[in-house]
């Protein structure tokens, strides 16, 4: 069977609402390795190709949304069940270039592990590369927990964001984009205390290229893009963009109950930590590796 790029895959298998941001086309298993076809847009709001290079987010998302739809369609994960993805890890290999990509994009995904409670699917590990024709772009590997509605009510209270406004704490004020490497300052997630500089993630409801639907929590990709602003904001270099990124979720990031961001630039060995805390407990915590460097070459940009 060869995979389609004609049309997305349902919406509510990637758990999104416009078909705008469905980076999937179509899906097989073979041979126990499960294959998504993957279109990137050309242009995005938040993650818009620089460099004419796609943004490593929208890797990250890609290989997001496969995880979800394999969960729901190959491990019979019900739709109305949280994909909690406890851990992972992706590393760009090669810049994928906007120029390359002709309906060859491909996420390949093998699952590694699966456990399960009450006949239902509970903890999974997976692998996951992603193909441009032959080529490897990029590798990942994740931790993936399913948290059912009854669960999910006794584990936390459901505190949905007023779509009409940015919740802001008192005596905050939102980072300058040009400081995170943005230019709306409804792009930008992240507030800073005027007392103490404490900088908090504080992301715009509003802003509908990150949120298309109302989010009882702070997503995934939201946080990693906290990750990267507070970086951009600690190194003063707002050009830089991840190559790689190891995290682990420990909880939920509430929308009104902002958790603050504490960068480590003290780097030896190249890799950057970055924490997300709320009132001394960890809720996020990563490894990142990062550049400010073209990712292309500029011989390489002006051939094409």
């Amino acid at each position: 069977m060869s995979l389609s790029y004609a049309a997305t895959v349902p919406r509510h298998l990637v758990h999104r609402r416009s078909p705008g941001d469905v980076l999937l086309t179509d899906y097989e298993t073979v041979d126990g390795t499960h294959r998504a076809a993957v279109q990137f847009p050309t242009s995005h709001r938040m993650f818009a190709p620089v460099r004419r290079t796609h943004d490593s987010l929208m890797v990250a998302e890609a290989l997001r949304q496969a995880i979800s739809l394999f969960c729901h369609v190959n491990h019979g994960v019900p739709l109305d069940h949280v994909v909690f993805i406890e851990h992972s890890r992706f590393e760009i290999l090669d810049p994928l270039s906007v120029d390359d990509i002709d309906d060859s994009l491909v996420a390949e995904s093998i699952t590694t592990d699966v456990t399960f409670e009450n006949e239902s699917l509970d903890n999974m590990k997976l692998s996951a590369r992603l193909l441009n024709g032959i080529h490897l772009v990029a590798s990942g590997t994740a931790s993936v927990r399913t948290i059912g509605p009854e669960v999910y009510s006794q584990f936390r209270k459901s505190t949905i964001a007023d779509p009409h406004f940015r919740f802001l704490p008192a005596g905050t004020e939102v980072v300058p984009p040009s400081s995170v490497g943005r230019l709306d300052p409804s792009d930008v997630v992240l507030a800073r205390h005027t007392s103490d500089g404490t900088i908090v993630v504080a992301p715009d409801p509003r802003n509908l290229a990150m949120f298309d639907h109302s989010v009882e929590y702070l997503p995934g990709v939201t946080m990693l893009e906290a990750a990267r602003q507070a970086l951009r904001l600690a190194t003063e270099t707002p050009a830089l963009d991840f190559t790689s990124c190891e995290v682990r979720f420990m909880g939920f990031a509430e929308w009104t109950n902002p958790c603050s961001v504490i960068v480590d630039t003290d780097s030896t060995d190249g890799v950057y930590r970055i924490q997300f805390e709320h009132d001394g407990e960890v809720l996020s915590a990563m490894s990142v590796t990062a550049t400010s460097e073209p990712w292309l070459a500029s011989t390489d940009r002006s051939s094409r």
